[in-house]
């Protein structure tokens, strides 16, 4: 399974939970995280492709997009993006291991983060097709 095949999976899992059970708690600390997740395996399958390696360590994720921005490699347009993947990272511990609540309309607006993060990332590689 490719990182951006696995992306869309955990993408489609918190969608799942946020239109089947919205009105439950738990199920959006879980969708949230599950995005957030996404957003990790399509930033992997961004540095991969222009590094050619992916993060050992979530923290290292953003560095790791930071150096294709610092490259020039991805495009100055995608720039806010860098800013919500960075966002997401430090948002992790909260919905993995603090079980943190949160609203439906916010958690969807977190899932939607990591779609258009997902589609961002897409535009960027077809662009870079060979």
């Amino acid at each position: 399974m490719s990182d951006l095949e696995e992306a869309e999976a955990w993408l489609s899992s918190a969608r799942y939970l946020l239109q089947t059970e919205a009105g439950r708690r738990s199920w959006r600390t879980v969708a949230v995280a599950q995005s957030i997740h996404s957003m990790i395996k399509t930033n992997d399958a961004l540095t991969f492709r222009f590094l050619g390696r992916r993060a050992s360590r979530h923290e290292d994720s953003a560095a790791l997009l930071k150096e294709l921005a610092r490259r020039h490699l991805i495009p100055k347009k995608y720039a806010d993006r860098r800013e919500a993947f960075a966002l997401a990272l430090r948002e992790k511990s909260e919905y993995d291991y603090g079980g943190a609540e949160i609203g439906r309309i916010e958690a969807e607006r977190r899932v939607r983060r990591a779609e258009v993060f997902l589609a961002a990332v897409r535009d960027i590689l077809a662009a870079h097709e060979t």
